[in-house]
């Protein structure tokens, strides 16, 4: 028994020691969740649901490559509506960034809407190259 903890716990040391020596690349991070705290009520969250045709997988934070890109994004609908809306947009990415995403609607009960960025800030633990 000893013997397979400690192997497991050396395959756990050197999984960990292959992370550390990694670094990320100059990817940015879109983020489409409503920053709470801020007061401006025509605000939504919007879902990155794909980047250049390629669909994601991850719900909250999209890891992007640098450049134009269009960008799929849905945001819920309204009320009385059930249908979310789903929409492209332009959107140039720069190398190391955080994007905070939001939907903005210029009426409560209106379905269209225009992307926002909220705040960008700098990733340290971006290496651009």
């Amino acid at each position: 028994m000893n013997r397979i903890v400690n192997t497991l716990a050396l395959f756990a040391l050197i999984g960990l020691s292959g992370c550390a020596s990694m670094k990320v690349t100059d990817t940015s991070l879109l983020d489409g969740r409503r920053e709470m705290g801020r007061a401006d009520m025509k605000l939504y969250p919007v879902r990155i649901v794909a980047i250049d045709g390629n669909y994601t997988v991850d719900r909250d934070t999209v890891r992007a490559e640098p450049g134009q890109r269009t960008l799929r994004l849905l945001a819920a609908p309204v009320a009385g509506f059930t249908q979310p809306v789903e929409k492209d947009v332009p959107f140039t990415i720069e190398p190391c960034k955080r994007y905070y995403l939001a939907a903005r609607r210029e009426a409560p009960l209106r379905q269209d809407f225009q992307l926002v960025v909220q705040q960008v800030e700098d990733r340290l633990d971006c290496v651009k190259s």
